[in-house]
């Protein structure tokens, strides 16, 4: 009897032992999101899309404020810029590299999923965001480098594709602009969209960057058609116009360019195409607090560049009054300029400290 029990036993214990494997084996991932337990509703794709707000609206190279004008000979950091000073050294690494195929590998994730989804009709703003910062992605890819390897789809460790060689800056431009066009066809309107997510309007207005920048690279390097980039940039633009989905913000009379940047009440305002948002004790590393520190500090070449009220540059206008002080040299200027500078005896706000 003993014995019969103890047999009872083993087998007992063996069938929980097998039951236990096969039931931990079908077990999903408890500890992370997967693509199974993913993608199930809209709101997972929105949660998706939401990753390059914070990411790919960044300058990949600094990951924060873009500060490119610091290495151009119109603004300088805390310290010399090392390619505005001449002493920069190739690095083995690159964050523009890096960071866009960071946010092209996620857009072509949310595509391949957001293509096959069975609620795609639910989703389609997303996927036109994906569309979107792939091409956005890929623009500051071809701003730097030209020619890329061209990846459009999510790899892993054994695809071929990693290998790849690099497209010509024609495959990569034409790459582009084929995404702005499905971008365009899958979003809203601007009065259909959440404020402050991508919309037809501002892809169409980022497509007409794209041209106006690959068109005028093409003039000053003497390649390929110019008037066909350029035209296409003029409808494009043309089209945002019509719509009257932008206008001029003037809600704080003459210093409204100013505000337009720093001020609670105009964050919604009219002007903006594309706004990335920040929020005190949420988000608050913007513009304003890069430049609050020094950067982007302005040098005499670009405080020369801008115009006398009269409409004439200094160097023309009897209104210029000369360098003789600290403050001569900014009367009878273009407003923007005394928005745009933080000049002396001025009082300027800091979103982060300072009540506006």
């Amino acid at each position: 009897m003993i014995k019969n029990i103890i047999q009872i036993l083993t087998v007992s214990l063996v069938l929980m032992f097998i039951s236990g494997c096969n039931k931990f084996l079908d077990l999903k991932p408890q500890s992370e999101i997967t693509d199974v337990t993913f993608w199930k509703t809209a709101n997972d794709y929105k949660l998706s899309a939401n990753w390059f707000y914070l990411n790919s609206l960044d300058d990949p190279h600094y990951y924060g404020t873009n500060n490119n004008d610091n290495m151009s000979d119109i603004a300088i950091d805390v310290e010399p810029d090392a390619i505005s000073s001449g002493t920069y050294v190739a690095p083995e690494q690159d964050g523009v590299w890096d960071g866009s195929y960071t946010g092209i590998r996620n857009a072509n994730k949310l595509i391949e999923q957001g293509e096959k989804s069975s609620i795609k009709n639910d989703i389609l703003p997303y996927l036109g965001e994906g569309y979107f910062f792939r091409a956005y992605n890929y623009f500051n890819l071809l701003k730097s480098y030209g020619g890329v390897p061209l990846i459009d789809k999510v790899l892993d460790p054994s695809s071929s594709e990693i290998y790849n060689e690099r497209a010509s800056r024609d495959e990569i431009l034409n790459f582009i602009l084929s995404d702005l066009n499905k971008a365009i066809s899958n979003l809203a309107v601007k009065s259909s969209s959440e404020t402050g997510r991508v919309c037809k309007e501002a892809a169409k207005a980022f497509k007409a960057r794209v041209c106006l920048f690959e068109g005028t690279w093409r003039e000053f390097h003497g390649t390929g058609d110019v008037n066909a980039l350029l035209d296409l940039a003029i409808s494009e633009s043309k089209d945002v116009i019509d719509s009257k989905s932008y206008t001029l913000y003037n809600g704080k009379g003459s210093e409204s360019y100013r505000y337009m940047f720093i001020d609670q009440t105009s964050e919604n305002n009219p002007e903006s195409i594309l706004a990335k948002y920040y929020r005190t004790n949420i988000n608050v590393n913007g513009w304003a607090y890069g430049v609050s520190w020094g950067a982007l500090s302005p040098t005499k070449k670009i405080a020369d560049m801008y115009l006398c009220s009269d409409g004439l540059p200094i160097d023309k206008s009897s209104l210029f009054e000369g360098y003789n002080s600290c403050r001569s040299e900014f009367s009878n200027r273009d407003p923007r300029m005394t928005q745009s500078l933080i000049l002396p005896a001025k009082s300027i706000i800091r979103p982060q400290f300072d009540a506006a």
